[in-house]
């Protein structure tokens, strides 16, 4: 099953980039019909979602606040409902799930509508689930069913949607040069392509599979900005398929405790 689904990978996000292509590049349309009259008015955002879907948002931070120049929290659903957060009504929430279903998400939206939340935007896979109907925007990822525990093609699905919504959003604030969106949207048309040069890299990759990580229990991911929450997902997509077990940390940690645990068994990515 795990094959097949990433095999589907450029398909996949080939249909998501369709998406924004057919809205006729960054468009406040591809949220919904009145988005641009929401997204106009937003003065930060806020990320609410877990597991995998935590790590695209945790992606989507650097390229909201680089991008747009909004301010961006991420936070895991779970912790936000179970606080006392402070409220900024002028921010947009934005709930992911591959599913729409997550009790966590769909809970913390709850609790963020109840502080006077109105803003807000749910990315997900499945249409008609409750987290999408609970919100007042919405995109679809277009990924198609997910086989797999592990959410492969949501993941990379969720990322194009939060790029997509990081220029669309400097788009409206003034802050996107003609020439700057261009490249962004032919980079996007190159993106399906280059996932399956990657793909093409699995006979290599099985491999080092078999020399460096088959006999290991354990194994670190380190990334450094944009990169240290695909490190986490690395972790996570590694404990989820193989019951290895993977822990990730920031690039510039490494050298404040973890490298104590570096040695010969110890496969670092």
């Amino acid at each position: 099953f795990m094959q097949k689904e990433i095999h589907e990978q450029p398909r996949a996000i080939g249909d998501t980039i369709e998406a924004v292509i057919d809205a006729g590049g960054f468009s406040a349309e591809l949220f919904g019909k009145d988005a641009a009259d929401v997204l106009a008015d937003v003065e930060g955002v806020q990320i609410l979602a877990c597991g995998t879907s935590f790590y695209s948002g945790s992606v989507a931070r650097y390229w909201i606040e680089a991008i747009s120049g909004l301010p961006c929290n991420v936070e895991i659903a779970s912790e936000y409902r179970y606080r006392t957060a402070v409220a900024n009504p002028k921010h947009l929430v934005v709930t992911i799930s591959q599913s729409g279903e997550t009790l966590d998400t769909m809970e913390a939206l709850k609790y963020a509508k109840s502080l006077g939340h109105e803003h807000t935007l749910s990315i997900c896979n499945v249409p008609e689930s409750a987290i999408p109907r609970a919100s007042r925007l919405v995109f679809y990822t277009r990924a198609g069913a997910e086989i797999g525990v592990a959410s492969t093609k949501a993941f990379t699905t969720q990322l194009v949607g939060l790029f997509a919504l990081a220029v669309t959003l400097a788009k409206l604030k003034g802050r996107l040069p003609e020439l700057q969106e261009a490249e962004y949207l032919e980079a996007l048309r190159h993106l399906p392509g280059s996932v399956q040069h990657a793909l093409n890299l699995e006979p290599q990759v099985k491999g080092w599979a078999d020399r460096h990580f088959a006999a290991k229990e354990h194994a670190l991911f380190l990334g450094r900005g944009v990169h240290f929450p695909i490190a986490m997902e690395g972790a996570l997509k590694l404990k989820e398929i193989s019951y290895i077990h993977a822990e990730a940390y920031p690039a510039g940690e490494l050298k404040h405790g973890p490298l104590a645990l570096v040695d010969d068994q110890m496969p670092v990515v």
